[in-house]
């Protein structure tokens, strides 16, 4: 009767299942908002067009790469989430 209790989640393990798919979510949408301040950064940091604006790409570029450290680190939150939510062997023999 007490094996059978050693491989289930525990309420923590739960939580960290059902929140790996939302962080990854959310780390998708902060890599898609990076691609489009990385597009803005590259338009308006053209030399020699009318519509070049430095200071408009540089602030365009530090923000991308601000969303995709973001992305980044919300990416290894999820993995260590489902990481954690495995249920862990315990005893002498694993």
């Amino acid at each position: 009767m007490g094996r059978r209790f050693k491989d289930m989640q525990t309420a923590e393990q739960q939580y960290a299942a059902r929140q790996a798919p939302a962080l990854r979510q959310m780390a998708y949408s902060a890599e898609q908002e990076a691609e489009r301040q990385q597009m803005t950064a590259d338009v308006y940091g053209r030399r020699g067009r009318g519509y070049s604006d430095s200071a408009k790409a540089s602030k365009a570029q530090q923000e991308a790469d601000r969303l995709r450290e973001k992305g980044r680190k919300l990416r290894a939150t999820a993995n260590s989430a489902e990481a954690d939510a495995t249920p862990k062997k315990r005893g002498w023999f694993r």
